[in-house]
């Protein structure tokens, strides 16, 4: 069959877009080749939403099934993207995946212009899919998918058990321009991820706080054939906490040493989660950058939101920036708890980071569904003033909280923002 894969668009175009390549989109093509359909990718992230772009590539391709991925600031443009393919032929078949169909699926599958939805991982619900649509079968035992039936019902099948790390392939990087984005070579060496529940992130709603991580060969092989066949020099590590196994990251190292000096690479992680030994070492086998999602500067609210102490931060920033490491540090505002004085704080402490020689990112909370802050947003106190999902961005301010107005968030922000000379991540 015929598969065009699509990565839906954002509303308002920024840098954000080309950081780094949709990897989940590669999965799910590589694997779908490898069942023998011919398969395309199409990255709207990247270019923005531009109709003529999709309908050149539905005339010349002409797909039998469309995949769009797509997480809360794409959703609208993920239903933009579904009515266009169905207004170019009704009979295509419109499957939804990724994280906010994960988490709204009967919502999402209630849309006109969708068909199936993928839940969680979709590498070998897609596959599977495709063959029932190929063979005009019914979608009735394919675990992992919400779907309408013959009479536009709302089915929701049994969940998919979660895949073993090694149970799918290599992402096809050769359908994605890479030269187009800053990370062009991210790698994913863990399957699910966060065992902390943060209430501000929907991580372990949608992927289950099981952490599966892939054998450190089998990373070094990926890492090895990148270098061979798109040559690649630095690459990222998307894990959402790299160093979360430290014994793991270790035996990584270890494996890594036969690329000596070769490559260069960054990760993400918490500071709770290196130590001086840790970051010396990582430095030592081509780390170069690393981010740590630090989030607030009040205590209290950290206590609350985030379960790590300020002066744990100091530490890792300070070990990682003694390693020769170049460190970024990320955070939000408002949280529930925030008052003025604690939003003072916060960018207190921004600057004390920023004075130790890191990188500071700020971004708006974002009650994202599947999160506390979105589910309990009443409780919390929280006002949400977003209107549609494309505003769920990260972006601009959409929630107000008990103690804080929007205009005096706006006003504190542009003050601080001002004084430190700093810019809100885009």
């Amino acid at each position: 069959m015929r598969v065009l894969l699509i990565n839906s668009p954002v509303s308002r175009t920024s840098s954000h877009a080309r950081l780094s390549p949709p990897l989940g989109l590669a999965y799910l093509a590589g694997e779908a080749r490898r069942a023998g359909h011919e398969v395309e990718l199409l990255d709207l992230n990247l270019s923005g939403y531009n109709p003529a772009r999709v309908r050149l590539a539905l005339n010349r391709f002409r797909p039998e099934v469309v995949g769009l991925s797509t997480y809360t600031e794409t959703y609208m443009g993920a239903l933009v993207v579904a009515r266009q393919v169905k207004q170019w032929d009704a009979s295509t078949v419109v499957v939804m995946g990724g994280v906010h169909p994960s988490i709204l699926p009967r919502e999402t599958a209630a849309e006109p212009d969708v068909d199936v939805v993928v839940v969680g991982e979709g590498e070998r619900t897609l596959v599977e899919l495709l063959g029932a649509v190929r063979a005009a079968g019914s979608l009735a035992g394919i675990r992992g998918v919400v779907w309408k039936d013959a009479d536009g019902a709302i089915v929701a099948n049994d969940p998919r058990p979660l895949l073993a790390p090694d149970e799918v392939g290599l992402p096809a990087r050769d359908l994605l321009a890479l030269e187009f984005y800053e990370n062009a070579f991210n790698v994913l060496t863990a399957r699910g991820g966060c065992p902390y529940r943060c209430p501000f992130c929907s991580a372990s709603h949608v992927w289950s706080a099981r952490h599966r991580p892939r054998p450190p060969k089998s990373v070094v092989d990926e890492i090895d054939m990148m270098m061979r066949d798109f040559g690649a020099r630095h690459l990222f590590f998307v894990d959402d906490i790299f160093t979360l196994r430290r014994n793991w990251v270790g035996e990584l190292l270890a494996e890594m040493e036969q690329l000596g000096s070769a490559v260069s690479w960054g990760c993400s992680t918490r500071v709770d989660c290196v130590d001086e030994e840790l970051l010396c070492s990582m430095a030592s086998h081509g780390c170069t950058g690393i981010q740590f999602g630090v989030e607030s500067g009040a205590q209290e609210v950290l206590d609350s939101m985030k379960g790590i102490d300020k002066q744990s931060a100091l530490d890792a920033v300070r070990w990682s920036l003694g390693a020769g490491i170049s460190t970024t540090c990320s955070f939000m505002v408002p949280f529930p708890q925030d008052t003025e004085a604690t939003l003072r704080e916060t960018f207190a402490f921004m600057e004390q980071l920023k004075d130790l020689g890191a990188e500071i990112l700020m971004s708006y909370t974002t009650p994202y569904p599947g999160t506390a802050l979105y589910d309990d947003a009443d409780e919390l106190g929280i006002k949400i003033l977003a209107r549609d999902w494309g505003e769920y961005d990260a972006k601009h301010l959409i929630i107000e909280t008990a103690e804080l107005p929007a205009e005096v968030i706006d006003r504190i922000v542009a003050e601080e923002v001002a004084r430190l000379g700093m810019s809100r991540s885009a």
